[in-house]
């Protein structure tokens, strides 16, 4: 009879399993939390940190499990694998803000205009400028940010563009319509950042103009410097659903360019030359006798050119 002794299995490994199948669902309840409002945007960052620590002792757990088993034997390489599976699921939206990072530049305030970009209205601040540097910035990491003109009048391009921020879902928190067809118009809306549920603040600027209508669109983080290319990625995303909007009520898409101004170097006149000019030749002035009569009681008869003597 063979005496066998039990199996020996890792208590790490099944630790890493543990705490990595525990960390999913806490990034997830964090971030349906905050989008329920129930804590700000501050305790949302606190429960990612705990979230990816998480994340990464499971990780760290499955390595030293592997290598107890390697030298030692036993079972739990599956919950090992299990671990590292689970913490690499938690730590991806880290590796993914890291990458971006380096990917798109640290702005936090996207503006077609940037001289003049649309009133923005973020909690109790109010900031109407965007600083030099950032406009450089912008200029050269996303010089396809331009304003927008349309051969619509105003109410009816805010109609298309509230249409389309709705289907976006995108909340209307202020709104200007306009009055008659030659007013400006305002949107100020709130939108929710993909994955983590954090707010925005887009402003859209709808005014007359010379060509036809000018469309300005400005999207800003109300937390933190950098947005990881969030606000041009709503804001070509906008621009992109309007035009399909336009083209399907309009047939065509209605943006159009502003023309550019040809400026042409100044012409040295030639002084002017005076000429004579020919002598006109008087011709006798000739009316009916009923035009003539009456010329004649009102005082205000021609004087007939006399014939030349033959």
């Amino acid at each position: 009879m063979t005496l066998q002794l039990p199996l020996r299995h890792s208590r790490t490994a099944m630790r890493s399993r543990r705490i990595g199948a525990i960390a999913i669902p806490f990034l997830i309840l964090s971030v349906a939390g905050h989008y329920f409002e129930l804590f700000n945007t501050e305790v949302l960052l606190v429960l990612f940190v705990i979230g990816f620590f998480m994340g990464a002792t499971a990780i760290v757990l499955a390595a030293m499990a592997v290598v107890d088993l390697w030298n030692n034997g036993g079972k739990g390489f599956g919950n090992s694998f299990l671990g590292t599976f689970y913490g690499s699921i938690v730590l991806t939206p880290l590796f993914i803000a890291t990458l971006g990072l380096y990917m798109f530049p640290p702005l936090n305030d996207v503006s077609t205009d940037m001289d003049e970009p649309p009133a923005l209205v973020a909690g109790d601040r109010i900031d109407d400028e965007i600083e030099q540097d950032k406009q450089l910035m912008q200029k050269a990491s996303y010089p396809d940010i331009v304003p927008r003109r349309f051969r619509l009048p105003p109410p009816e391009l805010h109609s298309a563009v509230s249409s389309v921020a709705s289907s976006m879902g995108w909340k209307t928190v202020y709104e200007l319509p306009a009055g008659f067809p030659d007013e400006p118009t305002y949107l100020l809306m709130e939108a929710r950042m993909p994955y983590f549920s954090l707010k925005d603040d887009v402003a859209i600027r709808i005014q007359p103009d010379r060509v036809g209508t000018l469309l300005d669109i400005r999207s800003a983080s109300r937390f933190g410097s950098h947005d990881f290319g969030t606000n041009a990625r709503r804001i070509r995303g906008f621009l992109a659903s309007l035009d399909k909007v336009l083209l399907q009520n309009y047939g065509i898409t209605a943006r159009v360019e502003e023309p550019e101004l040809v400026v042409q170097e100044d012409i040295e006149l030639d002084e002017p030359q005076i000429t004579e000019r020919a002598p006109l030749l008087e011709v006798p002035l000739e009316l009916p006798p009923s035009i003539a009569s009456m010329l004649k009681e009102r005082g205000s008869a021609p004087i007939p050119a006399q014939k030349p003597a033959q």
